[in-house]
């Protein structure tokens, strides 16, 4: 457990109380974690030369069991390495785009029919992830871009998306759900909680 975690301010819009079984709960407050997320700033990593570039959104909404997020199923197609994957909405940067806002906006817009520039408002930038290089897909640096909605917008997935679906943050956040990953990074073996 975590000790005095249930008289802890909150962190992030993250308020803890003890269950029956005395396990440490963790439940959202939505509107305060949106505000915090706001003032965030993006932080400067520097990953070298790399050429590739995408961007993603991550889109909130707020329900009566706390806050969701939007994934999808990406469609499962030869010579994609992300085939069947979850994911958010996103994809690769085009020449036409002026930023990697306007990919994450476009791309979305692409896949679910979902324009955010109307119908979200973009709360927050967040730092960049690169995907690595493995012999099955290229290095790519990923911007993650984070949007609130209110209500459920209206979706129309494209030939891109075999699935779409809202996940409760609390469900990400249950010990309960992780299991541990390893993978080797450039000979390194790493592990994920």
């Amino acid at each position: 457990g975590v000790e005095g975690a249930a008289d802890s301010p909150p962190l992030l819009g993250l308020h803890y109380s003890h269950d029956s079984a005395n396990r440490v709960c963790m439940s959202l407050a939505f509107p305060q974690l949106i505000k915090r997320r706001a003032r965030h700033s993006k932080p400067d990593k520097n990953y070298g030369p790399v050429q590739k570039k995408a961007a993603v959104a991550i889109v909130l909404q707020p329900s009566d069991n706390g806050p969701v997020m939007l994934m999808i199923r990406r469609a499962v197609r030869e010579g994609d390495p992300w085939s069947g994957h979850m994911g958010f909405p996103g994809g690769r940067r085009d020449p036409e785009d002026v930023s990697s806002l306007a990919c994450a906006l476009r791309e979305t817009r692409e896949e679910l029919g979902l324009d955010l520039e109307t119908s979200a408002e973009a709360v927050c930038e967040l730092a960049d992830v690169n995907t690595g290089w493995r012999p099955d897909r290229p290095e790519m640096l990923v911007t993650p871009f984070v949007f609130v909605t209110e209500g459920c917008p209206r979706l129309q997935p494209n030939h891109e998306v075999d699935g779409i679906v809202w996940v409760p943050l609390a469900f990400l956040l249950d010990q309960r759900h992780r299991v541990p990953l390893s993978w080797e990074w450039r000979g390194t073996a790493v592990e994920s909680d």
